[in-house]
């Protein structure tokens, strides 16, 4: 099977999202949880409840997440209780500093865990602990990641990009490859948490990051290896548009954000988010459709580019009804509205005008299909 084939089955696995703590063990720098970080520990009959619902709507996969998912004390008994329940894979997020403990971490593989996803920003102790912002952390996330590799599990790392370490992330990559992982997911930073507080020291531009980006990206090249990209912004990936995210993936946002959406959708309460952060998220379009469609009842597809040499989508309409679904208006967003556009097209004489082409289009043929028309 392909790297696409499989990064595709794995896109279509309907995954359960499982907070287990609302506290953490690390206090990153860039942390979206902040405002939710109140130390609480989620009840075991809440969990295991929401375990078997999930399972009843059908999901396969559970991922385990906080907060820090391990640092809950029934943490042996929620994997097993997942795995019983008939879920297929069981994984957990996790900044790797409990599975330092030997006992555990066995513990947690006779449980029935499948696979740890590993939150390592850095590569060497201080960058790591000025990330974490937690004395110690370093030693014991690499031993844990040690642990979880002799254990057998399915290891992969996420890294989130910011300005503290984009010239490293090659560096930060050929470290973990070495020590065996195969897998990496790169993350660009929301606009939210720990990471507004501080945007101006983790915010980067494409201009001064993009070499060292592409370095990064040359792993792809490897047979082996399994890079997968989070929010990063299109453009970035010219050239490795096979790497530029699933739209399927804005379910996730979607469904993180859906009572915000809901509020605005029924009572006319505008996101809180709204405002300045909105020129730095992965989110900004698809907001900007729901308020012209709350607003004008009705939008249509957009428009193919003037360059295009080929046609696609035939022009359809989605009005507000009675009995809107966030998740129905997300389809048609994806499938009508959702456009990217080439850093080349700043040199188009319609480039303000126009909105690029088909984000499917572009994972598929490439930012080439896009030729800029320039004046005469």
């Amino acid at each position: 099977m392909s790297k696409k084939a499989k990064k595709e089955k794995a896109i279509s696995q309907k995954k359960f999202w499982l907070r287990l703590t609302r506290v953490c063990n690390n206090n990153c720098i860039f942390c979206l949880d902040k405002d939710s970080k109140d130390g609480k520990i989620i009840p075991l009959p809440e969990i295991f409840a929401s375990l078997r619902q999930a399972r009843k709507e059908g999901f396969s996969r559970v991922i385990l997440s906080g907060g820090e998912a391990t640092i809950h004390p029934e943490i042996v008994k929620i994997v097993s209780k997942a795995k019983k329940s008939g879920f297929e894979r069981v994984q957990i997020i996790s900044n790797g500093r409990m599975l330092a403990y030997d006992s555990l971490t066995a513990d947690l593989k006779k449980a029935g865990l499948d696979e740890v996803t590993f939150s390592m920003h850095a590569h060497k102790e201080e960058l790591f602990e000025k990330i974490s912002r937690a004395k110690g952390s370093y030693m014991q996330a690499m031993r844990g990641l040690d642990n979880a590799m002799k254990n057998g599990f399915i290891v992969n790392i996420d890294i989130v990009i910011t300005r503290l370490n984009y010239k490293y992330l090659r560096e930060i990559m050929d470290f973990y490859v070495r020590l065996g992982v195969r897998e990496f997911d790169l993350l660009h930073i929301m606009p939210f948490g720990e990471a507004w507080d501080n945007w101006d020291k983790l915010n980067f531009s494409l201009e001064e990051s993009q070499k060292y980006l592409n370095k990064a990206l040359e792993l792809n090249k490897r047979k082996d290896i399994f890079i997968w990209t989070n929010r990063l912004p299109a453009q970035y990936l010219e050239g490795n548009e096979d790497l530029i995210q699933s739209p399927k993936k804005l379910k996730d946002e979607v469904s993180g954000m859906r009572e915000m959406f809901d509020a605005y959708m029924t009572d006319g309460r505008m996101m809180r988010c709204r405002g300045e952060k909105c020129e730095f998220c992965v989110m900004r379009t698809f907001c900007e459709d729901l308020i012209y469609l709350k607003e004008k009842k009705k939008i249509a597809s957009r428009e193919n580019p003037k360059c295009l040499s080929f046609k696609n989508n035939k022009q359809k309409e989605f009005s507000l009804s009675a009995d809107f679904d966030i998740f129905h208006f997300l389809d048609f967003f994806i499938n009508h509205r959702y456009h990217v556009k080439s850093l080349r097209c700043e040199e188009c004489r319609y480039g303000k005008s126009c909105s690029g082409a088909w984000i499917e289009d572009v994972r598929e043929r490439g930012f080439d299909i896009l030729k800029p028309i320039k004046n005469t």
